[in-house]
């Protein structure tokens, strides 16, 4: 039962009244049950109500945090996320009815045997109602008192509910100061975290998450990356606004460069901006866009061919069901990215302006305007666009990459620490595997380099370049000093792994033997054989010799094969008759 606090007064009688006329009809499992309202007058004959709902066993969310508390910690990040995804159901159910909660907090969330529930409905509205304005100062959105109720206002209270479960937010005068403590290490250690709790609470409502299920949607990314985090056991998931990535990028990039071996050409490939582009994510199409059926016949696998199709369909302006595709934000946004993938960046940069002219700097928008700013090398530019496409989908991969390629390009050390969280939550993600490699290796932690792309699956079809990779890292930037008979053992077992047939496995094989050769020099190791020859000076000279005359028979000009055996004949060791 849940009575009146004030039972003689006549405003509260009233809500409560209110209250029983729309509460009776929610029906939802996550929500506590109203069964009936009674009234009964008390010793001074004014009216008394009660509401009897639903008995939910158990303890609240609060009690929890307390018990976190006397720990001096709040609950772990994971813990909350899950607890919020179970109840964002609820709250979307309610603003479906046209209804608000307006109180959400850990008190009002009941923890039982098999479920969480809402309890304590009694500040629950309808949207943009006026009037009686419950809540809890601490967890209430500012602007209620000027919108009244609204969804952006119970987005506010989840994401101060969320804050409260797992920050050390600061109180004055007995309620939670608004905003974040931004010295808390939770904040620091998962930045997704923050940046989703950022948007959640954003002092203009128009910014926060449009509705419980996009919020619900970004909050299992952020979980997925959190829990990849915390346990080292990746968790990937299918993303709902954007594609997987198209291609890879800098898979080749220091494998390449032992081809002189093959051809004795110098290569010295370089990360790309447009290798990037043809690779990274893109944003799906918008099904509730009016062109998006329009597209799905339209989109051809050839740029060109989208072009002409997406201006026979605006000449034509009205679809077959008579839509208006004028008004389409989809079928100018295809044609900018057809028009990115031609290189035509003026043009598509074009193109965008008019639209946002005409719906102003959406995210979808953003991320193309920072594709074309990525390839015309405004990498400062590009990195403030993806920056705020990842501010408001905190829990995509995809413009975690966009930012790490771009701070590679750009010099950056932020790369790393985007390549390492895409990788460490979804190993299909090739390319940010190579990028932290990448990053490892420039900042002189090789090692770590070689562990990263050892986590290739052996199922990719890229596992070969990571292992030949891998086997090149090992070796190379180091001096003769810095190299150990571990590091050259360790590089021969990736090559002797995989078979002469695949791609560059010659001219490693040549390069670990010829790396042995040198290092033996002035080092002594043990004679156990290596890729098939004696760890000494006579067996590696054997071993350096016969990688060059295999090398040779697949030279492609006859210059470069002669040169191999030439230098096959230098290494040999003497004969003796």
């Amino acid at each position: 039962l849940k009575g009146l606090v004030h039972s003689g007064d006549a405003e509260a009688q009233a809500i409560a009244m209110a209250e029983r006329q729309f509460l009776a009809e929610v029906t939802h499992p996550g929500i506590v049950k109203i069964f009936n309202f009674v009234e009964h007058d008390d010793k001074h004959g004014n009216p008394v109500g009660y509401i009897v709902m639903e008995y939910v066993g158990g303890s609240s969310l609060k009690q929890a945090t307390r018990l976190n508390q006397r720990a001096g910690s709040r609950l772990p990040v994971a813990e909350a996320i899950g607890f919020t995804l179970e109840i964002l159901p609820a709250l979307s159910y309610l603003h479906a009815n046209g209804l608000v909660y307006n109180d959400l907090k850990p008190e009002n969330i009941m923890v039982t045997e098999d479920q969480l529930k809402l309890i304590d409905l009694g500040a629950v509205s309808t949207i943009n109602s006026f009037g009686f304005l419950y809540g809890t100062p601490g967890y209430q959105a500012p602007e209620i008192v000027r919108t009244g109720p609204t969804i952006a206002s119970d987005i506010y209270t989840v994401g101060r509910t969320l804050a409260a479960l797992t920050l050390h937010l600061q109180t004055r005068k007995g309620r939670y100061v608004d905003g974040l403590p931004e010295d808390d290490p939770v904040l620091a250690e998962y930045d997704s975290y923050s940046r989703l709790l950022r948007r959640a609470i954003d002092p203009d409502p128009r910014r926060r998450f449009p509705n419980a299920e996009e919020m619900a949607s970004q909050l299992m990314g952020v979980l997925r990356e959190v829990v990849a985090q915390d346990t080292g056991v990746p968790r990937p998931g299918l993303s709902t606004v954007f594609s997987p990535s198209r291609s890879t990028f800098g898979v080749d990039l220091l494998v390449a460069h032992t081809d002189v071996y093959l051809d004795g050409q110098v290569h010295s490939q370089k990360l790309t901006a447009q290798e990037i582009v043809k690779a990274l994510q893109v944003p799906l199409v918008d099904p509730t866009d009016v062109g998006a059926t329009v597209l799905s016949a339209t989109v051809l696998s050839e740029s060109v061919q989208t072009l002409d199709s997406l201006r026979a369909a605006r000449h034509g302006s009205l679809d077959s069901e008579g839509l208006d595709l004028s008004e389409s934000i989809e079928l100018p946004l295809m044609e900018v990215r057809a028009l990115l993938d031609l290189g035509d960046v003026a043009k598509a940069t074009r193109k965008l302006e008019d639209l946002a002219d005409r719906v102003g700097w959406r995210w979808r928008l953003l991320w193309f305007r920072g594709v074309s700013e990525l390839l015309t090398g405004d990498y400062d530019s590009a990195t403030k666009d993806f920056t705020e496409v990842l501010n408001t989908l905190p829990g995509e991969l995809a413009p975690k990459m966009a930012l790490a390629a771009t701070a590679e390009l750009a010099g950056d050390p932020d790369e790393r620490k985007f390549y390492d969280t895409v990788w460490s939550t979804d190993r299909g993600v090739i390319s940010a595997s190579f990028g932290l490699a990448r990053a490892l290796s420039a900042a002189g932690e090789r090692d770590e380099a070689v562990r990263t792309l050892d986590e290739v699956p052996a199922t990719s079809r890229h596992f070969t370049t990571a292992r030949l990779t891998s086997a090149v890292t090992l070796l190379s930037g180091r001096s003769s000093s810095e190299i150990t008979e571990q590091h050259i053992r360790s590089a021969a077992r990736r090559v002797e792994a995989l078979p002469d047939t695949e791609p560059r496995v010659l001219q490693i094989r040549a390069l670990v033997l010829g790396t042995a050769m040198d290092w033996l020099a002035d080092n002594t190791a043990s004679t156990n054989h290596i890729l098939g020859f004696p760890f000494t000076e006579h067996g590696l000279q054997l071993g350096v010799e016969a990688s060059l005359r295999n090398l040779a028979r697949v030279a492609p000009t006859q210059a470069h094969r002669y040169a191999l055996i030439d230098l096959a004949n230098s290494v040999r060791p003497m004969s003796t008759f």
